[in-house]
């Protein structure tokens, strides 16, 4: 089997248990899945784990911190504070850390998506990486078992 077919069969047995089980324990189901786009658009691998966490829960963290700082601020300087964390989450790319502004924006809107709930929304996106990380490790030996290689 190449490994796109068994990276198809592995997502979609994982996607099944994560839907029943992020239902069953109460994690936010969209942001895992929000998380797993984020491993493998961030290149799979350890690599794609390091950018996906670091992208993802930056967003979180600047979504978190544009409530805070709107809800002190007259209603007038809500849209500036937007309008300044947005441009730091693509400033924050000259970070190598930061670098993966996709992941960032993702984190953010899953934290405003998710009712401005950060912890929650963390976790959910942690489980997707962390899901991400699985279906491709398990496609690979799957497609390499199948074809007789080592």
């Amino acid at each position: 089997m190449d490994y796109i077919s068994a990276v198809g069969v592995t997502v979609g047995l994982l996607a099944g248990a994560w839907v029943y089980g992020s239902g069953v324990f109460g994690i936010c189901g969209f942001a895992g899945f929000l998380g797993w786009a984020s491993y493998f658009a961030a290149g799979g691998g350890a690599e794609g784990i390091k950018k996906a966490v670091c992208g993802n829960l930056s967003g979180v963290f600047w979504g978190f911190l544009t409530v805070y700082l709107s809800g002190l601020a007259p209603s007038s300087l809500g849209l500036a504070i937007t309008i300044l964390a947005a441009a730091i989450m693509c400033w924050q790319a000259k970070i190598p850390l930061l670098a993966f502004i996709p992941g960032t924006f993702i984190g953010n809107a899953c934290f405003y998506a998710n009712g401005n709930n950060p912890l929650d929304t963390a976790i959910g996106l942690a489980c997707g990486i962390a899901l991400g990380f699985i279906s491709d490790y398990s496609a690979k030996k799957l497609s390499r078992n199948q074809s007789g290689a080592d």
